[in-house]
């Protein structure tokens, strides 16, 4: 069942108590046990807070981009560290429906024991005001020429919840990701539903919400990480959840 959503008598409530210097978890847990929404309640608390945020012109889906959130050095590093351990990237339906659904080579970065992985995370996660702990582990991702994700969300289908989720974590909400590099033809990502295409920029974040205000999967992000024509793509994605059973009580 679908959440209360916070109306604007709560909104000026939240913005009075935090004017007094109320502690937002306290108003947070304030807000869960009146019927409110998680993912709409700390959003009301703790905006987002990534340098240069700007807001992509949609109405179907929340959707941001924030140019030179890494430099040119740090992703040249990190394109570095993912060399040496790439994987077949997987999805997370079992019987992959095409074998060339999703063609690209994965490195697990957050299991990396790295000074720069580790900043680079903490600074997403402060950016997002998401506590590390809903975060799953950082991961890059090395498209070749042709190599491509076709559409796809990244939330869980209900099919796939109960094998995904645990009692501290739930549905994917927020997708975070970093172009490392520019391929010198293709590579963009496309957001099917809505038209919007986005071509990789050396450092620049690419930041939306999976799910509606209500926390209901939104079907519109469904998004094309389009082929590579010339050169190769790096990118990086985060991904965070929401509280599971046991984060809510």
């Amino acid at each position: 069942m679908a959440e209360a959503m916070l109306d604007e008598r709560w909104r000026d409530w939240v913005a009075q108590n935090i004017e007094r210097g109320c502690a937002r978890e306290e108003l947070l847990g304030i807000l869960l046990r009146e019927g409110f929404d998680y993912e709409a309640s700390r959003r009301a608390l703790f905006p987002l807070a990534v340098p240069g945020l700007q807001r992509v012109d949609s109405e179907q889906l929340e959707l941001f981009t924030a140019e030179h959130f890494l430099d040119s050095a740090e992703c040249s590093r990190l394109i570095s560290l993912m060399q040496g351990g790439l994987r077949v990237s997987t999805i997370t339906t079992p019987g992959e429906p095409d074998r060339f659904f999703r063609r690209s080579r994965t490195c697990d970065l957050g299991l990396l024991d790295d000074p720069l992985v580790r900043e680079v995370d903490a600074r997403i996660c402060a950016g997002m005001q998401i506590p590390a702990e809903l975060g799953e582990p950082m991961q890059g991702q090395h498209y070749d020429v042709d190599d491509e994700f076709k559409p796809h969300t990244d939330y869980f289908e209900a099919y796939e919840l109960e094998r995904h989720c645990t009692p501290a974590l739930g549905q994917r909400s927020w997708t975070f990701m970093i172009y490392l590099n520019e391929p010198a033809s293709g590579g963009a990502t496309a957001f099917v539903s809505s038209g919007i295409l986005i071509r990789p920029q050396t450092g620049m974040a690419v930041i939306w919400n999976n799910l509606l205000p209500d926390g209901r999967p939104n079907p519109a992000t469904l998004h094309h990480g389009m082929p590579v024509k010339a050169g190769y793509k790096a990118i990086i994605t985060k991904w965070f959840r929401r509280p599971g059973v046991a984060g809510l009580q």
